[in-house]
């Protein structure tokens, strides 16, 4: 199935999975893509499905001549949902911080690439990190 910048979804999903522990393929549909980041436990006596993280996670869509994204910080709770959330602790903003802009710069590469921009979604405001190289 091609997309609508008409690259194969197939080679796409292969390109996002080699850029680390990321997609969620479940979480994936025609034009969309979901990639999310468990970056700070929150406590670690429950057993592990039953933990809470902190992390981020990215909406990528795919456009005819662009990819947009809009990224979240927040809880990954332990239904197994993410929930935005302001996150104040410097040590885990900085980890947050980091892990997010590594990532986005390996995203971005892919993305130019496939001779494709990697852009904010139009009603994106980014905050509190501009990931813009």
């Amino acid at each position: 199935m091609a997309l609508v910048s008409g690259h194969p979804k197939s080679r796409l999903m292969k390109g996002f999975t080699a850029l680390g522990p990321y997609i969620r393929e479940g979480q994936c549909s025609d034009n969309h893509f979901f990639f999310d980041c468990l970056a700070v436990c929150i406590n670690m006596q429950p057993s592990p499905e039953k933990r809470e993280f902190l992390g981020w996670w990215i909406d990528l869509e795919a456009e005819e001549k662009r990819y947009t994204y809009t990224y979240h910080l927040g809880i990954f709770d332990k239904a197994g949902r993410w929930n935005e959330e302001k996150i104040s602790e410097p040590e885990a903003i900085a980890k947050l911080e980091s892990s997010l802009r590594a990532f986005h710069q390996r995203l971005r590469a892919y993305i130019v690439s496939l001779e494709m921009t990697l852009e904010p979604a139009d009603n994106f405001k980014e905050t509190p990190f501009v990931l813009k190289d």
